[in-house]
């Protein structure tokens, strides 16, 4: 009988642990909410553009982008992507805002476009003030509205050293600038995106944490000289189980739209205006992301270093870092 009891007892301890196993990992995973509207594929459309400033003084911004979006529309696109800071400075609401919102209704269209905001409250100014704006990119709706916006999460900086890094002193670039906490996923009418913005790229978690949140497009806006890396992009459409699509604008390359898994089927080699648009097959993509084993087999507990700050330059004692020379 004692033998009996201490099996029933330690029956009862394994099942136990079992439960509050089961229970902590339930606790510890994050669901993801399923689509509520969805289509099996969408049409993309990237254009690589820059505003001159000669057209800014009879117009605006987004007068520049109306042929694309009269032209997106008679492509029947259902997203239509532009570069980082092509809207210049705006408010939400304000005139600007909603002409672009306006013209994104008009024309039927998905719209996504990168400018300066400024935040309530705040008025513009030349240099701007610390911490009064932010780099953000805009997502509107064929309805009209403003349903998402990603503000840039890493500041650039330190363009004058051959590193990008550090930042000179009393330099007025995005340094100063509010930054965005997190990686942005919006929900459209085909399905759900995500956004991040030119130098959040080099940070590879701003490509994988949307798509954990189930983003199945992630959409990569920026604004700078050179051809964005295609590596990069491929990367991450293999590594995230999504298709990529990046603008640049015109000073530059390197627009594209790439097709999971990793396959760029648009790209834009050279400087310069261009329009490109695919159509993204959305039902492959969904059926390898529910069987994704990378996505199953995720051990996050084993990956709790990446959230610590680490000083990896600290290696090395020995070499002198960077410094701007003195000026005279």
């Amino acid at each position: 009988m004692m033998r009996k009891t201490i099996l029933e007892k330690f029956g009862f301890s394994v099942g136990c642990s079992i439960l509050m196993g089961v229970f902590c990992l339930a606790a510890m995973s994050e669901s993801v909410p399923p689509l509520e509207e969805y289509k099996d594929s969408v049409k993309i459309a990237a254009v690589q553009m820059v505003i001159e400033e000669e057209f800014l003084q009879e117009h605006d911004s987004v007068d520049a982008l109306i042929p694309y979006v009269e032209r997106a529309q008679q492509d029947q696109v259902d997203l239509l992507v532009f570069p980082e800071y092509l809207l210049g400075n705006f408010k939400i609401p304000d005139p600007l805002t909603d002409k672009l919102c306006a013209e994104a209704n008009k024309h039927n269209l998905n719209v996504i476009v990168g400018g300066w905001e400024y935040l309530p409250g705040e008025e513009f100014s030349h240099p701007p003030k610390e911490g009064t704006f932010s780099n953000t990119g805009l997502v509107v709706s064929r309805e009209g509205k403003i349903v998402g916006k990603h503000r840039k999460m890493h500041p650039a900086c330190g363009a004058k050293s051959p590193y990008d890094w550090p930042p000179e002193d009393n330099e007025v670039s995005e340094i100063l600038m509010k930054l965005g906490e997190e990686p942005t996923v919006v929900d459209l009418d085909f399905g759900r995106i995500g956004l991040l913005t030119c130098y959040d790229g080099y940070f590879f978690p701003t490509f994988e944490i949307p798509s954990l949140k189930g983003a199945e497009i992630l959409v990569w806006i920026n604004g700078r000289g050179g051809a964005i890396e295609d590596y990069i992009v491929k990367t991450a459409s293999f590594m995230t189980c999504t298709h990529v699509v990046a603008t640049n604008q015109s000073m530059g390359a390197g627009t594209m739209i790439c097709a999971y898994p990793a396959n760029i089927v648009e790209n834009v080699t050279k400087p310069g205006e261009a329009y490109i648009s695919s159509t993204l097959d959305l039902q492959f993509l969904r059926d390898q992301r529910k069987n994704n084993r990378m996505f199953h087999q995720r051990r996050p507990n084993a990956y709790k270093d990446l959230v610590k700050e680490w000083e990896p330059w600290e290696a090395y004692p020995f070499i002198e870092p960077f410094r701007y020379p003195e000026s005279e």
